[in-house]
């Protein structure tokens, strides 16, 4: 049954799942797929798909060895249209982007190369599973489909009758263990920063190994957007707005990438992915159980949709650093006490870090989708994504 990152966008009550109730750890409390449903009612919610739609694509791959598999983008929630935009007028559905865990990639690729052979690029069909393991294991270690349409077979509310229906997909496939090492080292900082973002969980069968994985994905986030907000010299100015926070957050993963260098990525796009209405609400769920923790810890309270803390404190920093992956551990990052110039330098060898992470994982899997996508639907997909950029610039 699917359930979702997601919760009430109406500040209503909700029901914890039972997974949810036995750990605390993780991104926030789950809700069951009739809540999933029940909150595209509300009049904010960002929600642009159901939970028949999510579970029917999933289930349209090979299911066996799927760990986990979650939707997310503009396709799935909802992100404020350019009015120049041809999208603003569009009643057509946008592409459903998914990822897919799987506990072996050799296996299942080819299970999918035998029941969905025309998902894959000519170079792959002819190379075979062997060499799309190959391709799998370059760049960050996730292996793209773009622009596939899947045939979906639904329910409806006669659960004796189902109908029809087309969806364009993106869909990327990565091993469990290389999902878990991302967000727990941010060895490539792709995927753990598409799970920086609010997404919709569709299947999850490893529950407590994820949600210990993403808590720390998620402290590690709040923990280096906190940091790089130091090195302001103003005594009055000890808070932080959490609008703010998460737009740092959304960013970090776009710290470097060749896509908004090249103008190839919406540039309002991390704001949008925070300030479309029905958004903040689902940042504020994902991210409570974090700031609960940091607020447990003393090193900031929580004031309305503030943050309050000493930024240039360095015993405070030092605690931040060490929620960090052990690669970005540094006393430069941290700073010297009474020294804002070491503090905005910490900041500044900080940022670079996160960049020298997430270049080369952005710029390998661009080169990576001409082969595992092909040629074609590689220039498409790059000339739709450089389309949206520029229009939106």
């Amino acid at each position: 049954m699917i359930t979702s990152t997601l919760r009430r966008c109406c500040r209503r009550a909700t029901t914890t799942s039972a997974a949810a109730k036995q750990s605390n750890i993780g991104s926030c409390r789950y809700i069951s797929a009739q809540q999933l449903d029940s909150d595209r009612q509300c009049r904010q919610s960002p929600l642009l798909t159901n939970n028949n739609e999510l579970s029917a694509i999933v289930n349209s791959f090979p299911t066996d060895g799927v760990d986990y598999a979650f939707g997310y983008g503009s396709g799935v929630l909802k992100q404020q249209q350019s009015l120049l935009s041809d999208d603003a007028h569009s009643t057509k559905p946008g592409m459903v982007d998914i990822i897919l865990a799987v506990d072996d990639t050799y296996s299942w690729h080819k299970r999918n190369l035998q029941s969905n052979t025309n998902h894959y690029s000519g170079f792959a069909r002819i190379g075979g599973s062997s060499f799309v393991y190959w391709m799998q294991n370059l760049g960050a270690r996730l292996y793209f489909h773009p622009f596939v349409t899947v045939d979906l077979s639904l329910s409806n509310d006669n659960k004796h009758q189902r109908t029809t229906t087309q969806r364009e997909i993106k869909y990327g496939v990565i091993s469990t263990d290389d999902m878990i090492e991302d967000l727990t080292q941010w060895k490539y900082l792709y995927l753990a920063g598409r799970m920086h973002k609010p997404t919709v969980e569709i299947e999850n069968r490893k529950h407590e190994i994820i949600a210990k994985a993403q808590h720390q994905n998620l402290l590690a986030a709040v923990s280096a957007s906190i940091l790089l907000h130091g090195g302001v010299d103003d005594d009055d100015d000890d808070s932080l707005p959490t609008t703010q926070l998460y737009n740092t957050i959304a960013g970090i993963s776009y710290a470097g990438d060749i896509r908004m260098q090249t103008g190839a990525e919406d540039p309002n796009k991390v704001k949008k992915l925070v300030e479309t209405p029905g958004m903040l609400g689902l940042w504020d769920n994902m991210y409570s159980t974090i700031f609960e923790d940091l607020q447990r810890l003393g090193i900031l309270s929580m004031n309305n949709t503030k943050l309050d803390l000493d930024f240039n404190d360095i015993g405070m920093r030092r605690e931040l650093m060490k929620n960090l992956p052990q690669r970005l551990h540094s006393d430069k990052i941290v700073g010297i006490s009474h020294s804002i110039d070491s503090i905005i330098q910490g900041n500044e060898l900080l940022r670079n870090e996160l960049r020298r992470i997430v270049a080369p994982a952005a710029k390998s899997q661009s080169i990576k989708g001409l082969f595992s996508a092909g040629v074609s639907k590689s220039f498409n997909y790059a000339m739709a994504k450089f389309a949206k950029g520029r229009l939106k610039s």
